[in-house]
């Protein structure tokens, strides 16, 4: 049987577990893979997390309402994600972000602000005055950024995909069998120390939906329940500022790359089951 290594680090409030099979590369090689992999996680959090204020997503949110030169890496993310809000017509909204800080989801995790009586007014206002995703511009040619004037924006629903798919393309340079699992959300190539396909348990607040045979694939899943907060989830529709309620738990959402799956996850929860049948983008989709 071939050799195993695995390494587990937390990033993105997450465990982001790396599993590769050793088949002829020397412990180094992979091991140096493996570091430059977590890099990438390290690296992504750093440069576009909203609670960092030196990072470039913050720069550009606190320049909201002039052009801003930004790289091209952000450029791709913000035009991903604006495209993704146009064919999920909003449910997917990187300016979901005034929503999430009014429920708690802010620098603290202050989840007391659930509390306030004056909640729903909040919401209501928010909804009112915040400008749509359609608002946002970008400039390709000259990796410019411009948003309207008090409008920010929040990389959340695409970080975690976006990082696993950079940790790959280091991994596969040195590795041709590995699997990635970054809190659930997973990305495969190859095949597991005996020399079969990777298989990863498909978990639901009942326990387990079952198992899945991932062939140099990825799986994303979103859920109300992971994260639930008393009876508030994470998963807030942004077309209305409030959590999704739904006859569901969780979709789990199959494609070839994990910021794929990672943004379609979200959405789809949104969406609902009646929306799967006419995905795009080479995905599929399971509710439970």
């Amino acid at each position: 049987m071939k050799q195993k290594i695995f390494h587990s680090r937390k990033f993105m409030n997450t465990d982001i577990d790396i599993t590769v099979i050793q088949d002829g590369q020397s412990t180094i090689e992979i091991q140096e893979s493996i570091e430059n992999a977590y890099g990438e996680f390290d690296r992504i959090v750093k440069k576009f997390t909203r609670f960092n204020e030196d990072s470039e997503l913050s720069n550009l949110n606190r320049q909201s309402g002039k052009w801003v030169k930004v790289s091209e890496e952000l450029v791709f993310l913000v035009e991903y994600m604006l495209n993704m809000s146009k064919k999920t017509d909003g449910a997917f909204d990187p300016t979901i972000i005034d929503f999430l800080e009014v429920y708690g989801y802010d620098k603290n995790y202050d989840f007391s602000k659930l509390e306030n009586p004056k909640l729903d007014k909040l919401v209501a206002d928010i909804a009112k005055k915040k400008r749509s995703w359609k608002d946002i511009e970008v400039d390709k040619k000259e990796n410019k950024i411009k948003l309207v004037e008090g409008q920010r924006i929040d990389l959340g629903g695409i970080g975690k995909g976006y990082a696993i798919d950079l940790a790959f393309d280091h991994l596969k340079k040195t590795s041709d069998n590995f699997l990635i699992n970054a809190g659930g959300d997973i990305r495969s190539n190859g095949k597991n120390n005996e020399d079969k396909f990777w298989v990863v348990e498909l978990k639901t607040p009942d326990g387990s939906a079952g198992q899945l045979e991932l062939k140099n694939m990825s799986l994303s899943s979103s859920g109300s329940w992971a994260r639930k907060v008393k009876q508030f989830h994470h998963l807030i529709d942004p077309r209305l500022g409030k959590p999704a309620e739904k006859n569901y738990s969780t979709v789990f959402v199959l494609g070839e790359t994990s910021i794929q799956t990672d943004t379609w996850a979200t959405a789809l929860f949104i969406l609902g089951q009646e929306t799967k049948a006419s995905l795009g983008d080479g995905v599929t989709a399971v509710f439970f």
